[in-house]
């Protein structure tokens, strides 16, 4: 049965693809027909050394030729009997090792590189995999994360990692994806030692961000609802709406988590170790100090991050994690000691002003809620 995937194909000069599809292996007949002619299979049961043992599964060529067979991309690949798998000549108009320039395509699934053929890694659903040009002479596969909200003139931050790693990438340009051309933003934004870039956006609506390096395969798009000011914006997960009768906050009011993304699902080698956020103070009002909390829930078990000593400790599940304090500036962030384990995770903020008064948690905005697997 067919599974779904997140796949984003990233072409020399732009994306080509990013979105959500529904894969499933591709068995012979019909197969996969390269220019040259034949067909095979790509279903992970009959490539490689599997010989046609075992269970079949949708691996990331069969995600590659479905995206490209529905977008109208040129699609290209040689069949190496040797190895009983494609390796992928052209997707779009890059085409492999044109004109001896030994740029080739290659894939990662959650980030992750694999040293066999796209037809032989079995996808599970929720799986993200990526597909780009000259991916064996590119460094760093940049990951690009943030804020799902926005207000025109409000200044917010994103981070740029290495998806592979976690590392922080310094020195990547911000630009806004335009039909998968990513295009110069005002102010040309970058990143600092720390991965972060603060950027201001001009319009309102719906904008995608991306991030470029030298040497680096582009990010993924970070999609932000942009509000003018003073109007309701939505305090929820990226791509849903409030309800009719919905008294969202304006997200000027609220403190505002940065870098993670709710409702994500994380690797382990990507989860999360930066816990960032900012503050907009409203006029005439003091920020006296903000705090965070982290709760890790994993098999029925409870956890709360403890700033005094740096790690978690174990706690009732039906209480929330405790608050502590990362300090009184608008902007701020906290360096975890260690990557996240697997889990799910509540991650929390909260502003208090010299009266005592916090701000409130709001779903997507100054809350949210991840997974690591």
């Amino acid at each position: 049965a067919p599974i779904k995937v997140f796949l984003r194909v990233e072409g020399s000069t732009q994306t080509l693809f990013e979105g959500p599809v529904d894969v499933e292996p591709i068995f012979d007949p019909p197969g996969i027909e390269p220019k040259s002619g034949g067909n095979h299979p790509c279903d992970v049961k009959d490539n490689g050394e599997n010989g046609g043992f075992g269970a079949a599964g949708a691996p990331p060529t069969a995600a590659l030729y479905d995206a490209a067979t529905t977008q109208h991309l040129a699609f290209d690949a040689t069949w190496y009997e040797s190895i009983h798998d494609f390796d992928v000549a052209q997707v779009g108009e890059d085409v492999a090792d044109s004109g001896g320039n030994e740029a080739y395509w290659g894939y990662a699934v959650n980030y992750t590189t694999a040293e066999v053929g796209g037809c032989q890694i079995r996808l599970s659903p929720g799986s993200e995999v990526l597909w780009a040009y000259n991916f064996f002479g590119l460094s760093h596969l940049l990951d690009l994360s943030g804020p799902s909200l926005a207000q025109v003139g409000v200044p917010f931050t994103v981070h740029v990692v290495d998806g592979q790693t976690g590392q922080a990438i310094a020195g990547a340009a911000i630009g806004e994806d335009i039909g998968g051309v990513t295009a110069t933003i005002a102010g040309s934004p970058v990143t600092d030692t720390s991965g972060n870039a603060t950027l201001t956006l001009s319009h309102a609506g719906a904008v995608k961000l991306k991030a470029t390096a030298p040497e680096s395969v582009r990010s993924n798009g970070l999609s932000i609802e942009v509000a003018t000011p003073g109007s309701v914006a939505c305090a929820c997960a990226s791509g849903s709406h409030p309800s009719p009768n919905s008294t969202t906050p304006d997200v000027t009011d609220l403190a505002t988590i940065e870098g993670v993304a709710g409702g994500h699902v994380y690797p382990h080698r990507s989860a999360p170790r930066l816990l960032a956020g900012t503050v907009t103070v409203p006029a005439g009002g003091t920020l006296r100090e903000v705090k965070i909390s982290l709760k890790r829930t994993f098999r029925g078990r409870c956890f709360g991050f403890s700033g005094s000593r740096e790690s978690f400790t174990k706690i009732r599940c039906r209480r929330p994690a405790r608050f502590f304090s990362v300090g009184s500036s608008e902007s701020f962030s906290y360096l975890l000691p260690a990557r996240l384990p697997p889990g799910r995770y509540v991650y929390d903020i909260e502003a208090v002003d010299d009266a005592g008064q916090a701000t409130k948690l709001v779903n997507g905005v100054s809350q949210v809620v991840f997974t690591v697997r």
